[in-house]
């Protein structure tokens, strides 16, 4: 770091604003040359003389106790709204919501067994399904995440006439339809068609990451500092709709909560009580310096030596102590999903559909399959599911042979056919009828479309119970688990404040310039132990607008620099950003000799200014200049 402070020494100082009308720390006057003749200045012109020398003053660094109550007044309103306090892996919080909608009409449906048996009374949420809970969106997505080889219903889908080979011939086959649904997808027949973990997953990346206050594909929620001290409440405006169905332009999305009305609030429970702390402590980056503004005259500056003007470190239990976060918070919330306004047409043209796949992986087929509509909607959250559980799958099984010939089998990724793509085969004939067969299909396109009629026919009976376009759930859920005990939340809350260190050092210390001079050129070393030198300030120095202290004054210099010449001609530049052992690159620097050295510098009003520099070889750290206007 760069140290050292350049001070004034009283006496010279005196005799220039006595004798030129001079001031100190930018204050209205005549500064240099201004006030001899009230012109330019020339060769007859007063010399401003000035003695500088260097200490090493800093500026104070900061040491905050921040609870729930002050916080606000900490940061500011705004500020806590762009600080991230953690960053929340959804996968536990998706879980939980998942298991509470999934068992919101029973547990039964785990049973092998054709039926079910939903009785959407038994639980307090599927309650709020209402008297026709049967034909409500609610159940509706509760049997899609239901549904099993063994209650799976088909009718209406590209299943139906193998299904009834079965039903028509009861006790002719040693297998049934969750037979071979669950022998094609590689599970029991009592798993669900989509396991919870694939459809976490799909959710992260199609419902949370699509999301505008979001935009991550593992979906992770950015919780910010403001959002917690407000319980959460915050989410459900942010995470809410953006604009409407059916959400077809740029940036809109159906949202993933629904917003608060007077009748329900987002609230989590206790996740910063009123014991919450948080106590930071850190060194400041800033140190005063003392040196020339060429057209009003001496005064101080604070100069940072670091993109932050203090060294905040949350990662230090030292110098970060965050304490009071509750374990395992939870909160009450309004989930909500919504299917595309009309069906999904199954890719089954061969060989093109062969190829249809989701970005990254591949690059979708036609303009209405399922990977070309809006990606948080439920029927591709429930392709990418099964995409995810079915891309790899392999499989050739025959389920009953005749004549050395298979009559009824199915193989999966098999023949040349990429993995996933399922072919089955049915050669029964009864009564010279032979039942169709499904066209050949991704595995993940069967099981979307079998999950798109179902849903809309709950019972089962092929009368569908919603229309297209009609499925909208929202799910008042209470007491969801939000994953992360305390003790893991306050380390996340130091890995995301440190990422975010430069950010807010900013805001804590606010706009610091305010109470500097706006100098052209400062004296300082070059180094901790290097040489002393002359600074032209930089761009990435904050110096304050004339009118408006709290806005940095614009860098409008057109020949930074120090040189040896009045014209500043490039090839007399004598300054440079990097000079040995010195670790700053950003200032012009001049580090003079031991005797006289004249330069010329411009100012940011284009007045180019003469300094004689002389340097006393015992007393290295003090410089004296004398300052003469030349031009305009």
């Amino acid at each position: 770091m760069i140290g050292g402070c350049a001070q004034i020494i009283g006496a010279d100082w005196k005799r220039y604003e006595e004798d030129t009308g001079g001031n100190i720390g930018g204050n209205a006057g005549g500064g240099i040359g201004g006030g001899i003749g009230g012109g330019a200045g020339g060769d007859t012109e007063p010399l401003a003389h000035f003695d500088l020398s260097i200490d090493d003053s800093r500026d104070n660094g900061i040491d905050v106790e921040i609870n729930k109550t002050n916080a606000l007044n900490v940061f500011g309103e705004s500020a806590a709204q762009q600080i991230r306090l953690f960053e929340l892996d959804t996968t536990a919080l998706l879980q939980n919501i998942i298991d509470q909608i999934q068992d919101a009409c029973g547990s039964t449906w785990r049973s092998n067994s054709p039926d079910p048996g939903h009785d959407c009374t038994l639980t307090p949420l599927g309650q709020t399904f209402g008297l026709s809970w049967r034909s409500s969106p609610q159940f509706a997505l509760v049997r899609l995440l239901t549904m099993t080889p063994a209650n799976a219903r088909v009718t209406g889908t590209s299943l139906e006439s193998v299904k009834a080979i079965f039903d028509d011939n009861p006790g002719t086959f040693s297998f049934d339809l969750p037979d071979v649904l669950a022998a094609s997808l590689g599970i029991a027949r009592t798993d669900t068609f989509v396991p919870t973990n694939r459809l976490i997953i799909a959710l992260q990346q199609h419902l949370l990451g699509t999301h505008p206050e979001i935009g991550n594909v593992e979906g992770t929620l950015p919780i910010t500092l403001h959002d917690a001290l407000h319980d959460l409440t915050p989410l459900a405006s942010k995470l809410s709709p953006v604009g409407s169905a059916p959400w077809a332009d740029v940036g809109e999305h159906a949202g993933v909560l629904v917003p608060d009305d007077r009748n329900f609030k987002t609230q989590a429970a206790l996740l910063l009580p009123e014991f919450f702390r948080m106590h930071l402590t850190a060194g400041s980056n800033l140190r005063w310096v003392s040196g020339l503004d060429l057209s009003r005259g001496a005064g101080h500056m604070l100069v940072s030596d670091s993109d932050a003007p203090v060294r905040l470190d949350f990662t230090n239990p030292n110098t970060f102590i965050v304490t009071g976060i509750a374990n395992y918070p939870t909160i009450d919330l309004r989930f909500a999903i919504s299917e595309l306004m009309g069906a999904v047409r199954t890719c089954d043209e061969e060989p093109a559909c062969q190829s249809n796949y989701p970005p990254p992986t591949g690059t979708p087929v036609g303009m209405d399959t399922i990977w070309t509509i809006a990606p948080f909607l439920l029927e591709p959250i429930i392709a990418k599911s099964a995409f995810l559980t079915y891309e790899h799958r392999e499989l050739s099984t025959c389920f009953f042979i005749l004549g050395d010939m298979c009559r009824f089998g199915i193989d999966v990724g098999q023949n040349g056919t990429p993995t996933g793509w399922s072919v089955l085969t049915n050669r029964i004939a009864l009564d010279g009828m032979t039942a169709d067969a499904p066209k050949p299909q991704f595995l993940w396109e069967l099981v979307t479309e079998v999950a798109q009629v179902a849903i809309h026919d709950s019972t089962g009976d092929g009368s569908p119970d919603l229309e297209e376009g009609a499925i909208h759930p929202a799910y008042t859920l209470r007491g969801v688990g939000i994953g992360p005990t305390g003790e893991q939340i306050a380390a996340n809350i130091r890995a995301t404040l440190q990422s975010q260190g430069t950010q807010i050092a900013q805001i804590l210390r606010g706009p610091y310039w305010e109470d500097s001079d706006a100098l052209d050129f400062f004296y300082s070393r070059s180094g901790p132990e290097g040489d002393a030198c002359l600074f032209f300030v930089a761009e990435s120095d904050r110096r304050p607008e004339e009118r408006n202290r709290k806005v940095p004054r614009p860098y409008e210099y057109e020949s930074p620099g120090f040189f040896n010449s009045p014209d500043l001609r490039e090839e007399s530049k004598v300054s440079s950003k990097s000079i040995p052992l010195a670790e700053d690159r950003t200032h012009e620097k001049f580090c003079p000799p031991p005797g006289d050295t004249t330069l010329f510098i411009q100012d940011d009003e284009n007045i180019t200014y003469e300094l004689r520099l002389h340097v006393d070889s015992e007393k290295p750290l003090e410089l004296a200049v004398d300052v003469k206007r030349l031009s305009p």
